[in-house]
């Protein structure tokens, strides 16, 4: 079990890495969103803290000031405190968090940061190794990405789980997972659906015949009609941890009925909610609410997320359908093809605070059923994957066709059908590398497919340059809009659309990959020149105008980040976001419009 092993792995100090990553990140954190000053010269960095006794207390480090946004990566072990090598992560969250912002929520950001350095050792710890990746499918590949957020300095916090719950269901431990089952009253239920969809069938794909017949006794035995039920899954940690005290009172008089474990094994992905299917490989994943915080998220499933899903596929579905622009099959999404929501407004108001967002299911597309036989669907951030060899996972490919040519045609493949959306439609998504598959056949990127759609769009309604034939979409409650002020679809502003896009894709993703291939001798500079030459050439190629071009303007001096560890320290009473030096408009005073080869 995890208590004898956490410390070991080949000779590794496991904790020590994790703890220097956490130190890192959050400094890196903290400088590029001015949470703290600093002063440097020449490589050499340095920022206060504040011992208990109240006095400073000197931090140096070596980093570099990288010409993406400015970004600061710190060098590896080399953060000192009064210049000896600083060892304890307690004293550093001490007397640079705790010390100076402890009238806000250090408390709970420094706990986040404390999970995440023991979950991160226990996931090191059973780190794959190298496999060929052409042998790998999608669902392994996504236990093996263990990397977690890349910015963020509470990247693999699960709040709520414990180390034995971690090691039972993070994707990292590709551990067989088996949902427990409820059948819920229809007068309590939300249900939405495409219209091709047969609830009949979606069942068939997740519980095989004995399991159905067992349920149904299961529901005749309560004096429930079968016909009247709805069956929802439910994720084991939230049966067992959450849902079953606030359910006692509807078991007992039996709106609820629980019918117990599926014989079915799942595994879990990336995004610790959603589930995949082992019996069955175009089954729907099954993506599940986890009352658990990660990244400094709440894991939930609002209701209303649940019932805009299908509609907001519906939505997007015919739009490429439609859009010769698509018509190669450039571009794909993984729709989410119906949901089932607990109508927790019809419950007291204790019942409706306790069960919001606790209870339901969307069930999304299989990237399989997008994928023939010669193909392969990679996460994207499998790209900046490195192997516990310390080997890109990706590197046959860059052996195959070289960095230059293989990275130039992953940008274009990725990015301009993203870009079309935008610009054409009016529509950003949240583009972030765990939302997005790249599809590729014989290491060379083919096409690039979206998931996490439910409340990853954000668009302005009824205007000039939005979308069309938009779908009455449910609002979001105002107690949502209180707990989480940056989860809405629809915006005010044109910029706001385009804001979302880029800083989910290009200040966190895109820059991540800039920073990768600078071990293939192609710094940021070039990079940026590559991206600037797909957004250039695709402007070019649909022959946009002049007005479209700018009310999405990629180009833009005033593009603005959401901050994220602000959020952390100072609430979600407001939006922090910053400013930022954009590298595409860097790199188009330095380009001429045709792409680099």
């Amino acid at each position: 079990m995890y208590e004898n092993n956490l410390l070991k792995s080949n000779n590794r100090n496991l904790p020590e890495e994790v703890r220097d990553r956490i130190m890192r990140q959050t400094l890196e954190a903290l400088l590029f969103e001015g949470i703290v000053s600093y002063a440097h010269t020449d490589g050499d960095w340095a920022v206060y803290g504040e011992n208990e006794e109240g006095s400073k207390v000197i931090y140096t480090f070596k980093a570099t000031q990288k010409h993406s946004f400015h970004r600061i990566k710190i060098n590896p072990y080399s953060i000192k405190r009064n210049d000896e090598t600083c060892e304890d992560l307690y004293v550093f969250l001490e007397e640079l968090i705790q010390n100076q912002f402890h009238e806000n929520q250090a408390s709970s950001f420094i706990r986040e940061l404390l999970e995440t350095y023991a979950k991160d050792a226990q996931a090191l710890r059973v780190q794959q190794e190298p496999q060929p990746v052409n042998s790998l499918s999608f669902d392994d590949i996504e236990s093996l990405l263990i990397e977690g957020h890349p910015y963020h300095p509470s990247y693999k916090s699960r709040i709520g789980f414990s180390l034995e719950d971690n090691e039972r269901y993070g994707p990292e431990f590709n551990q067989s997972i088996f949902p427990f089952w409820l059948a819920v009253h229809q007068d309590l239920v939300k249900a939405t659906k495409l219209a091709t969809i047969d609830w009949q069938e979606l069942l068939d794909e997740h519980l095989p015949l004995e399991d159905q017949q067992r349920f149904i006794k299961y529901i005749e035995g309560s004096g429930q009609a079968p016909e009247e039920m709805y069956w929802i899954p439910v994720h084991p940690w939230q049966w067992e941890n959450d849902l079953q005290p606030k359910f006692l009172q509807a078991i007992e008089n039996h709106s609820v009925v629980l019918l117990g474990r599926s014989s079915v094994p799942y595994q879990a992905h990336q995004s610790l909610r959603s589930l995949t299917n082992r019996n069955y490989s175009e089954s729907t994943y099954l993506k599940l609410p986890l009352n658990i915080t990660n990244t400094s998220s709440s894991r939930i499933l609002a209701s209303h997320t649940i019932q805009n899903a299908a509609k907001i596929s519906e939505w997007l579905h015919s739009i490429i359908d439609e859009d010769p622009y698509f018509k190669d099959d450039s571009f794909n999404i993984l729709r989410e093809v119906a949901g089932t929501a607990f109508e927790y407004k019809k419950a007291t108001q204790i019942e409706q605070k306790q069960l919001y967002g606790n209870l339901g299911v969307i069930y999304r597309e299989n990237i399989n059923t997008y994928v023939n036989e010669n193909e392969r669907a990679l996460p994207l951030n499998a790209v900046t994957h490195i192997q516990k060899n310390g080997v890109p996972i990706i590197q046959a490919f860059i052996d195959q066709y070289g960095a230059k040519r293989w990275l130039n045609r992953l940008i274009e493949v990725v990015s301009k059908p993203l870009m079309h959306l935008l610009y054409k439609h009016g529509i950003a998504l949240e583009s972030h590398a765990q939302n997005l598959i790249v599809i590729v056949e014989d290491g060379w990127p083919k096409r690039v497919v979206a998931k996490d759609l439910h409340d990853g769009v954000r668009f302005v309604p009824d205007s000039r340059f939005g979308p069309k034939n938009q779908p009455v979409l449910i609002s979001e409650p105002e107690a949502h809009k209180k707990v989480n002020r940056y989860s809405f679809l629809e915006a005010d502003a044109f910029t706001d659309v385009r804001d979302y896009y880029y800083d989910a894709f290009y200040f966190i993703c895109m820059t991540e990959i800039a920073f990768f291939f600078e071990r293939y001798m192609i710094d940021e500079e070039m990079f940026w020149k590559m991206c600037t030459n797909a957004i250039l050439d695709y402007q070019h190629e649909v022959n946009l105008d002049q007005e479209r071009c700018e009310a999405y303007d990629l180009f833009g001096e005033d593009i603005k980040i959401e901050q994220m560890t602000k959020r952390r320290l100072f609430g979600d009473g407001e939006l922090y976001f910053s400013q930022v030096e954009n590298p595409l408009l860097l790199a188009r005073r330095q380009v001429e419009c045709e792409p680099i080869s």
